[in-house]
């Protein structure tokens, strides 16, 4: 059972959250408070990576945090992953920290690492492997050994130069209790037949790395077709800058989930919303489709069990679902194709969910700024 819990400026949401040092826009943003900012003491150890560069000295900048309610999630969960939408101008960065309710208690706040745009102040980075009696840390997602009843995110903001803030438009949580299951949605047809015009790119022109970057690839094709959807040239970025932009130092890669979509929602001042999601269903995702929303996937798969697939296997691999044929099957960009001619694909309907499955289907999704996601197309708690 897939649940997203997300808080946004354009619900005014964060007037609900307790702050410290920081302050509303008024568009409903959090932005760091001049008046009572602080520079000491630092809750964090360090902002940048063991062995990446000399640690900010203290009191070089300043920050703020806010807190959100407490939020109970009916039914529980153990498996969640956070994504935000942050505009954080060069000299600033965020972190997020997400803590659970198990058994009436809550646990520490699990740190997610550090994210900027720019490198030249910290260096993007996860945390370090977290781990104790609750659960564990794994990059981007946090499992915990017994199922929680309500969470608690923590933004906080960071700032090198005075006067100068990052911006929170969207904090969001993506939770599945992995002992249920939901029922397979039976489809409405409405997306079957439709095909929207996603641009191909193939990971495999970029050697030696491109062979790994099917998340930032999958991400640049879905930002190419919103670019030209919106006339916004500033989304069509090249694959090795996108693949720049998303790298984390710690994990070592390209695939850290909500570093893709914050790279995603950074551009064009925050032309596009994002969130890693998670789904019950490809009924949800042909929700999207039939709104013109192409979305992105986590798949992973064994010999035989994807027909059609330019990989024999895979662990873990990143591609974008962008339309239903006529009998339901999924139409999809897979960057794992020599060429982006040859990167379209159909793959079977009960395969490809299969193959989802193994994350929990998990996915990027990205829409224009200030628009709603149509309903039905993923489940939000309240």
């Amino acid at each position: 059972m897939a649940r997203i819990w997300r808080k946004s400026a354009q619900a005014r949401d964060f007037e609900r959250f307790t702050r410290q040092g920081t302050t509303l826009t008024a568009e409903g943003a959090l932005e760091l408070d001049g008046a009572t900012v602080r520079s000491t003491p630092d809750p964090f150890p360090s902002h940048t990576p063991p062995g990446t560069q000399t640690p900010l000295p203290a009191g070089s900048y300043v920050f703020g945090s806010a807190v959100s309610e407490e939020q109970p999630i009916s039914g529980g969960f153990d498996n969640v992953v956070p994504s935000f939408d942050a505009l954080t101008p060069p000299g600033t960065w965020v972190r997020l920290t997400l803590a659970a309710r198990v058994e009436g208690q809550w646990t520490k706040d699990y740190d997610f690492g550090v994210w900027a745009l720019d490198k030249d102040t910290v260096v993007r980075h996860s945390g370090e492997r977290q781990e104790d009696g609750h659960g564990k840390v794994l990059t981007d997602t946090l499992a915990l050994k017994k199922k929680a009843d309500a969470l608690r995110m923590t933004v906080w903001l960071f700032s090198s130069k005075p006067g100068v803030s990052p911006s929170i438009r969207a904090l969001s949580a993506a939770m599945t209790d992995t002992s249920r299951t939901a029922p397979e949605e039976t489809s409405d047809r409405r997306a079957w037949g439709t095909v929207l015009e996603v641009p191909g790119r193939s990971q495999l022109l970029y050697p030696p790395d491109g062979g790994v970057w099917c998340s930032p690839t999958s991400v640049s094709m879905i930002l190419a077709y919103w670019g030209k959807k919106l006339g916004r040239n500033e989304l069509v970025v090249p694959v090795p800058v996108a693949a720049e932009y998303v790298y984390d130092q710690v994990y070592q890669g390209t695939g850290n989930w909500p570093f893709n979509t914050a790279y995603a929602s950074a551009l064009g001042e925050g032309a596009l919303h994002g969130l890693v999601a998670r789904f019950d269903s490809f009924a949800q995702v042909e929700r999207l489709i039939a709104e013109g929303i192409p979305v992105s996937i986590s798949i992973a798969f064994e010999k035989g069990e994807l027909t059609g697939s330019p990989m024999a296997r895979s662990d873990g691999h990143l591609i974008v679902v962008k339309g239903f044929t006529p009998e339901g099957d999924v139409v999809c960009n897979d960057p794992a194709f020599p060429n982006d001619e040859t990167v379209n694909v159909t793959y079977k309907r009960q395969e490809l969910l299969r193959a989802w499955d193994h994350s929990r289907r998990s996915a990027y999704v990205l829409w224009p700024a200030g628009t709603p996601l149509p309903p039905g197309a993923l489940t939000f708690v309240q």
